[in-house]
């Protein structure tokens, strides 16, 4: 028979105090320098990398939201039954403030030196509802081009670097089937939209970024303006980037006026 270890109790307790000193090290002001605060829910962003501090500052200096129009839209759609795919993750803001009210987020970004940082601020959180996934998002599994080093404006295709594809109707089935789906993918929108045809037959609500030149990549913004209205679609605007700007419906003419703004879908 073994005999009980006369030391367990001050294992315990030191691992307890360094589980609380640990999270006390993500609420000082030397690691975690910007904060989003909603209706006092609050989420936390670590800034001590050079990227991610030129980021938030000092665009956000004193308390300021990131696109606050479309935070707040985002934030008050979430409720605990709330699944939130985030395609183009960045560094994961979206997913954060997501994951302060939704039962499971799910953060897809392709470059590679954008992981570690998105999982830092998940970390920050003790967020366990969060799920992260390194990989870039299309109409075919395979493989995309793209830089392991980027900036917000990278897309596919602009390296040699491998990273996996994936589609989206292959993963998010079930209880993971989305409720909310936000695409920023600098232009590739159509071809994740065409891997998520069953999803879009669930009638999710989405936020996508639209991006002018998405012709690059073949269909034209038009093109996926009538995919997403023959989904039974309607399709709204607004300027995310300012706190008082309303959502008007976009026509099919009106569309390219929009490149930049955030087209929020909505089923009819």
């Amino acid at each position: 028979m073994t005999e009980p270890d006369p030391l367990l109790p001050i294992r315990r307790r030191l691992t307890r105090l360094e589980i609380e000193n640990a999270a006390q090290d993500y609420a000082t002001p030397e690691r975690i320098s910007y904060i989003a605060d909603l209706d006092g829910a609050r989420a936390y962003f670590v800034t001590t990398d050079r990227y991610s501090h030129a980021w938030f500052y000092p665009r956000y200096a004193n308390g300021a939201l990131h696109e606050p129009n479309l935070t707040r839209l985002m934030f008050d759609s979430f409720n605990a039954d709330s699944v939130f795919v985030d395609v183009g993750a960045h560094l994961g803001y979206f997913s954060i403030i997501a994951a302060l009210k939704a039962r499971a987020v799910f953060a897809i970004e392709p470059q590679e030196f954008l992981i570690g940082r998105i999982h830092a601020n998940i970390s920050a959180n003790h967020f366990s509802n969060v799920t992260l996934l390194h990989a870039a998002v299309g109409s075919a599994p395979g493989f995309a081009n793209i830089p392991k080093i980027g900036n917000p404006t990278t897309r596919v295709g602009q390296s040699d670097n491998l990273v996996p594809m994936i589609r989206l109707d292959d993963y998010f089935t079930g209880l993971h089937c989305p409720t909310h789906l936000k695409i920023d993918t600098e232009g590739f929108e159509f071809h994740v939209l065409s891997g998520a045809r069953k999803i879009l037959e669930t009638r999710p609500t989405l936020f996508i970024e639209y991006h002018r030149g998405m012709e690059r990549f073949g269909p034209s913004g038009e093109e996926m303006w009538d995919l997403l209205t023959a989904m039974g679609y309607s399709i709204g605007v607004g300027n995310h980037r300012r706190g008082n700007a309303g959502f008007n419906e976009v026509s099919r003419a009106d569309l390219p006026k929009y490149a930049g703004a955030m087209l929020i879908c909505e089923a009819r």
